[in-house]
This record gives C-alpha cells, sequence and structure tokens, in this order.
C-alpha cells in the first residue's frame, strides 16, 4: 500500500460510528434489496467475494454470519482491477460485491470479465456506486473517481456483458421498500431533505423525511 493509497483508505468518513457499523447496515440493505428481487439472500456458508474491500470491514461482518468471505483491495493487495487477474480459482463464489469501486477503475470491462471467471453460474453480482445523474455536482470532488454511470448506462454496460436480470434502485438504508417500487424512486430519493446520517438523532425530523440518496444498488445474475 503506498502512502496515497493507505491516506486514502484511513479517510474514509464513518457515518454511524465505525465502518464496521455502516458495513453491517450495508449487510442488510444489500438483503433486504435481494429479498425484495425475489433472488437468495446471502445466507450461512455462501462464498462471497468483496472486491474493493479497504479494511475488511465488510468481510468481517459477512463472516459473523458464517458466510465464507473473502476481500480484495488494491491498496492492500497489491492488486490493480484495471489490469490484472484475480488470484483466484474459476467457478468458485456465489455473491460478488462491488460497493464504491466501479467509479475509481478506468477499465471496468477488465474487472467484470474477471468476475464472470471465478463467479458461479447463477452467482449474483452486486454493485453499489453514485448515480452520476443525481451525484454529479460532487462526484469528482473525490479525485480517485473516474468512471461515472447512471442507471441506464450501468444497466447498458451490464447487458453487454451478459449479465441477466439487471434490477437497479436508488441505495436506501432502512427506508420502506415502497420507494423501490415508485416511479421515479431516483429522483423521490434524492429529494429528501436529510440523510439517514445527518438525522439519526434528531427526535424533531420525522423518519419519513430521512434517508436522503443519490447512489444506487444494482443486483444482477451471472449465468453461463
Amino acid at each position: 500500500m503506498n502512502d496515497f493509497q493507505k491516506n486514502y483508505v484511513n479517510n474514509l468518513n464513518n457515518y454511524f460510528g465505525s465502518k464496521y457499523i455502516d458495513d453491517e447496515r450495508l449487510f442488510r440493505t444489500v438483503n433486504r434489496f435481494l429479498n425484495f428481487n425475489k433472488k437468495k439472500k446471502i445466507e450461512e456458508n455462501d462464498k462471497l467475494l468483496d472486491l474493493g474491500s479497504g479494511t475488511g470491514s465488510f468481510v468481517k461482518v459477512c463472516t459473523k454470519y458464517k458466510i465464507n468471505s473473502v476481500g480484495l483491495d488494491l491498496a492492500k493487495d497489491d492488486i490493480d482491477f484495471d489490469n490484472d487477474k484475480l488470484p483466484l480459482k474459476d467457478n468458485e463464489f456465489d455473491y460478488i460485491t462491488m460497493i464504491n469501486l466501479i467509479e475509481h477503475l478506468k477499465n471496468p470491462k477488465n474487472l467484470v470479465t474477471e468476475i464472470r471467471r471465478v463467479a458461479k453460474n447463477n452467482a449474483i453480482l452486486i454493485i453499489c456506486t453514485p448515480n452520476f445523474k443525481y451525484a454529479y455536482e460532487n462526484f469528482y470532488d473525490d479525485p480517485t473517481h473516474c468512471s461515472p454511470f447512471t442507471n441506464i448506462s450501468l444497466k447498458h454496460f451490464l447487458k453487454n456483458h451478459d449479465f441477466k436480470t439487471i434490477n437497479i434502485a436508488p441505495f436506501l438504508v432502512d427506508k420502506s421498500e415502497f420507494f423501490w417500487k415508485f416511479k421515479y424512486s431516483f429522483k423521490l430519493a434524492s429529494l429528501l431533505p436529510f440523510t439517514n446520517h445527518e438525522s439519526t438523532n434528531n427526535i424533531f425530523i420525522p423518519k419519513f423525511l430521512r434517508g436522503k440518496s443519490t447512489s444506487m444498488i444494482c443486483v444482477s445474475s451471472i449465468a453461463k
């Protein structure tokens, strides 16, 4: 890990007290979205690969639930996702997660090709990334961002690489599934006045005004 990469990882925001707590919330949201789309939830003994794993806290959360989890990260594993092959066997994983990773890649095609190789037939790819249509004002505030996606462009990108049953919605934590059913859900999520972490301890802000999000969550199947 070089100094820039180490500083970047160490300076990531923790919204709810620690990265582990953030990733507990992430895990619940991912499973809710899988269930909402009638896909199997991540459960005990499943094999999961977390790409862009950072400090490894999401892997720790999964391990807590007895999920066989592996993490790979550019900073700690000396791997270049834009160009390298993953140091993993073919047909190994049931779930592959890319949480806030794809927007950092100059050549995401290389990584999704490798994902298809290491995934089992009918494995699930889970992506969380900013939706550029709603996050454009601050997307490039992060100097490592280089590949913006919207919900439409992400769907086309995955379809072009033979991913199936692609479901994309706003990344909403602890909100009613109604938001995922709503026709203008991305717009609505972006217009909510308060984020969850800004308003958690404020008793004067009603719950229906919390949860603002300009990011998206995507689940898709890997058919071989």
